[in-house]
């Protein structure tokens, strides 16, 4: 039983020596480069994956949480620009004043900037902010709501 404790604690005295802080430093490096791999990988794999092509395999929850949060930072990126009074071209992506009909870049026609959904249906639809039912104006940008 000694003995056991005794290599517990040359193990100690022997992991700080120059030669295996060296080594453990290249481990964490390594530990470091395989996780960038790992998140190649996944980023490929993203690129070219498709509801159908993930669909009823181990990846599919985790790609529709992806692309969950893909879409919730693109009406963030949306909202975020709103309430500077701007908006951005979805053909072209040129940064427009929000109020605009037309890209002054490639004269796409503009839609509603944010449109109520089922799930969401008091959103505001000119900087996406949520509102109460009975709310007459939008709190964050003053526009009249429907």
């Amino acid at each position: 039983m000694m003995e056991f404790f005794d290599i517990k604690r040359i193990q100690k005295e022997k992991a700080n020596l120059p030669e295996a802080e060296g080594c453990n430093r290249q481990i964490a490096e390594l530990e470091e480069k395989r996780k960038e791999i790992i998140c190649r990988i996944g980023q490929i794999y993203v690129e070219n994956a498709t509801e159908e092509t993930v669909a009823g395999t181990a990846y599919e929850e985790a790609y529709r949480e992806f692309k969950l949060a893909e879409e919730e930072m693109e009406v963030l990126e949306k909202r975020k620009l709103a309430v500077q009074g701007l908006r951005k071209c979805e053909k072209c992506g040129n940064i427009l004043v929000i109020n605009s009909s037309f890209c002054n870049m490639c004269g796409e026609k503009l839609e509603a900037l944010f449109v109520p959904t089922k799930d969401n249906p008091h959103i505001c639809e000119k900087c996406g902010t949520p509102y109460d039912e009975d709310t007459l104006f939008c709190t964050v940008c003053g526009n009249k709501l429907a």
